[in-house]
């Protein structure tokens, strides 16, 4: 039987829990603290997610611990009744989730919790602990969710198995969070927040969706491509690239044109980043499509399929073919078209001559599709830039500005502005020297702000031949009829111990061009032996290092863990190899026994 405080009791828990559910408490919080309603926004769910998605780190921390007092308070009115009967805290929790989901429009979890901590602190570790467990396992938050669900019931039958009370009232909880989870969408999933938009208004459209890389920092090229995988790189550096997102390889577009607004005020581009696109060799340019002035979603779907489809054209196919290069997959890179008042393209060295300190530029007025379209005939300029020229600091990331005092000298005539050409020059020997390899450079101005809209390897300037290692291992001059031996052992040589190596890695690799004769001298192939020094995960400047003996340094630890067991394949063929020899001390006899005849004779 109830005393009379214990109705007392229990009627206040039936009418002040649902009570203190039902109060607004993130809604008013939200909206003083960010100006949002909540109500108004998204799913329209006025939960702790929803906080933070649309009104930012502030006002869902207010939120957490508004939600948090709730269920705590839940919690200590019921043991102030009942202090011998735990089921009331749980009958508590129960109506408090009611009212916070039927009037105040949330699911009840973080109230939960916290009640949860107050009222059965060791279930809450132990189903926290096996539901992290669970879901590294699940990788699925849905599921993660009903886990924990689950394991709270479980939790509390196997450690109170003799209370069924309160075993049931468990139950019914864990119930009716899980009917609740299944009714009430989550502002989480969604694929875009209001306050993301609004942030990045100038931009159109931001990431939502795990799918959505952003060019905000480095990309690995294995997901986002060659091309997205080298601006990500530029970025983060400091060079001025537009704002973009890459849709991985293999992945639905369909959340990256449901967040894009594209429109006549804001168009977007879409450009093909391919695997293994702008390499030191072959650059693929002309060979994917890029597509911009998109101004709607309709648009923009269709120019994302006709993206990915050039990657499988005959013409790319045949490409790829003749340069001995690895199939592999197309990104998608999304980026916000600028407007350009003067465009084109900048060559760090000139790509014809292939000598001097010339920058050569062509410019034209208009967007940067006119020049690279090869519709008109643009403006030729070149800008002599000398090496002392150049900052001491490439990593300052404004030391890609020019200088004022600096004076470059401008060959050719033109409507583009001197000191435009002038800050193109210097950006683009600046590229050359942070990327330590000559650039091929495409460039917009918009009447305020020089863009860089991509950079990569001169790929006519390749391959580089090199005497730096030759002349040590293969000295002097070497007659045809020697070099006809030598080379294939060589080039076999060193094949196969990269192929050791590299594993997969070394797919694409033409180990025969490995080293040629020169007037009678050997010469490596540079452009070879860097390719494979960066599959190999070593420093970009290993190149430099070949030709012209640059500082070499130390690679990250985790290119050495990387490379750990393709060095154990090639040691334990080495390991192999010794054992023969010391297994057949007379494997050679035969031979030495003739030739020392012969000599005898």
């Amino acid at each position: 039987m109830l005393t009379l405080t214990q109705v007392w009791g229990a009627v206040l828990i039936f009418v002040c829990c649902p009570l203190i559910g039902a109060a607004p408490l993130t809604l008013g919080l939200v909206r003083l603290l960010s100006g949002k309603n909540l109500a108004h926004l998204g799913t329209g769910n006025v939960g702790v997610s929803a906080a933070f998605y649309h009104g930012g780190t502030v006002a869902g921390v207010a939120s957490v611990l508004a939600e948090a007092g709730k269920g705590i308070a839940a919690v200590l009115l019921a043991q102030h009744y009942f202090p011998l009967d735990p089921t009331w805290q749980v009958v508590a929790l129960i109506a408090l989730v009611m009212g916070r989901y039927w009037v105040a429009k949330g699911a009840g979890t973080t109230n939960v919790i916290w009640g949860f901590v107050v009222y059965d602190p060791i279930t809450v570790a132990l189903g926290l602990g096996l539901s992290f467990l669970g879901f590294t396992l699940v990788r699925q938050k849905r599921q993660g969710r009903t886990l924990a669900l689950i394991l709270a019931a479980v939790i509390t039958a196997l450690r109170h198995s003799q209370e069924g009370t309160r075993i049931l009232a468990v139950v019914c909880l864990c119930t009716l969070l899980g009917w609740i989870y299944q009714k009430m969408p989550d502002d989480l999933d969604m694929p875009a927040t209001e306050a993301r938009v609004e942030s990045q208004r100038l931009f159109g459209f931001f990431q939502g969706d795990r799918a959505l890389l952003s060019l905000e920092k480095p990309l690995p090229e294995t997901k986002a491509g060659g091309k997205a995988a080298a601006l990500s790189q530029l970025k983060a550096w400091g060079y001025p690239v537009p704002r973009g997102y890459v849709l991985a390889a293999g992945d639905d577009p369909t959340a990256l044109i449901a967040i894009t607004q594209p429109s006549p005020q804001q168009p977007v581009i879409v450009r093909s980043s391919a695997i293994g696109e702008d390499g030191v060799e072959a650059s693929a340019a002309g060979q994917y499509l890029s597509l911009g002035n998109l101004t709607s979603q309709e648009e923009l779907a269709a120019a994302i399929t006709r993206c990915l489809n050039s990657y499988n054209a005959p013409a790319a196919v045949q490409y790829r073919r003749d340069r001995n290069l690895p199939e592999g997959t197309m990104a998608v890179l999304v980026q916000q078209q600028i407007p350009g008042v003067y465009s084109g393209v900048a060559f760090s060295r000139d790509p014809i001559a292939r000598t001097g300190d010339a920058v050569v530029i062509e410019a034209l007025p208009g967007g940067a599709d006119q020049v690279v379209s090869g519709q008109r005939t643009p403006e030729s300029y070149q800008v002599i830039i000398q090496p002392d020229d150049l900052p001491d600091d490439l990593t300052d990331p404004d030391s890609w500005l020019q200088p004022q005092a600096l004076d470059l000298a401008v060959e050719g005539q033109g409507s583009a502005p001197a000191r435009l050409i002038q800050q193109v020059a210097f950006l683009a020997r600046h590229l050359e020297a942070r990327c330590r390899l000559p650039q091929d450079v495409e460039w917009t101005f918009d009447g305020q702000q020089l863009w860089l809209l991509q950079s990569r390897p001169i790929t006519t300037l390749y391959p580089l031949w090199t005497r730096k290692i030759a002349a040590e291992v293969i000295p002097g001059v070497i007659r045809p009829l020697t070099w006809s031996i030598n080379r294939p052992l060589t080039c076999g040589v060193w094949g196969e111990i990269f192929t050791l190596v590299l594993g997969r890695r070394a797919k694409g690799l033409d180990f025969e061009t490995t080293a040629t004769l020169h007037h009678g001298r050997a010469y490596f192939n540079a452009s070879l032996l860097g390719d494979i020094f960066l599959r190999m995960g070593l420093p970009p400047e290993s190149l430099e290092f070949l030709t012209r003996g640059a500082k070499f340094s130390k690679p990250p630890w985790q290119t050495t863990v990387r490379n750990l067991p393709g060095l154990w394949r090639l040691a334990q063929r080495e390991f192999r190899l010794v054992k023969i020899l010391r297994r057949s001390p007379t494997l050679f006899h035969p031979t030495l026994e003739r030739t020392g005849s012969a000599t005898c004779r």
